[in-house]
């Protein structure tokens, strides 16, 4: 083989070795794609299922029972991504979309976002202690809800939403004896189901009693007198 054929076998040799390359280059496997995982939550402790994880108004996720939902995201590493959660009926979805930076873990798990999706209500039990001041009627709302007992005490549950104020009245309307007149007393609602206490002492009016004095009749010149 001369010199100059040679040099020509060669470059052809390192074409198709170049060529090669470029095509295993370009057939490479795509990067794995991201996970990430969502945990909801009413109140803490307390997971909420069917609430739903949406990426461009398609919902890419559900969570279980457990309150947990996983989802797969493409992108690069470091690109930030938006997803939104939209908790069932009874709770507060979070006003804005949850920002989620693509990066890969250490330890390969998919990193949680916990979503916290509040009661629209809350769960309310008012107690009433009212000293000397038995078979009262509760008004809540306007409304009798209950009475107290022959001790003066009572209770009843109801649901308000976080942030609602009411107030409780005793009617002493059927009791003009005990003081003060059918006091009331407000109630602020918190963020978290409570109980709540009216604790109220009524004063009881005495009766009057009124004495008859007896005059008796003196006797002159009685006994001899």
């Amino acid at each position: 083989m001369s010199e100059t054929r040679a040099r020509v076998v060669c470059a052809l040799v390192g074409v198709v070795v170049m060529s090669g390359c470029g095509k295993m280059s370009l057939d490479a496997p795509p990067p794995p794609p991201f996970k990430v995982a969502f945990a909801v939550e009413g109140d803490p402790g307390h997971p909420i299922t069917g609430a739903t994880v949406s990426r461009n108004d398609k919902t890419v996720a559900t969570t279980g029972p457990d309150g947990r939902a996983e989802l797969t995201l493409n992108g690069a590493d470091g690109e930030t991504v938006d997803a939104s959660v939209k908790c069932p009926d009874g709770h507060t979805s979070p006003a804005r979309p949850v920002s989620i930076r693509l990066a890969r873990t250490g330890d390969g798990k998919a990193p949680v976002f916990k979503i916290v999706c509040p009661p629209t209500q809350r769960h309310l039990v008012v107690a009433v202690k009212a000293e000397n001041g038995p078979n009262l009627p509760v008004v809540y709302l306007g409304k009798v809800i209950t009475h107290t007992d022959a001790s003066g005490a009572a209770h009843f549950a109801v649901e308000a939403p976080p942030g609602g104020q009411f107030q409780v009245t005793l009617d002493t309307g059927d009791n003009k004896r005990i003081s003060p007149s059918s006091p009331s007393k407000p109630f602020t609602v918190g963020s978290t189901d409570e109980i709540f206490v009216f604790d109220q002492k009524f004063e009881i009016e005495k009766k009057k009693v009124r004495v008859v004095k007896t005059k008796v009749a003196t006797c002159l010149g009685c006994n001899g007198g």
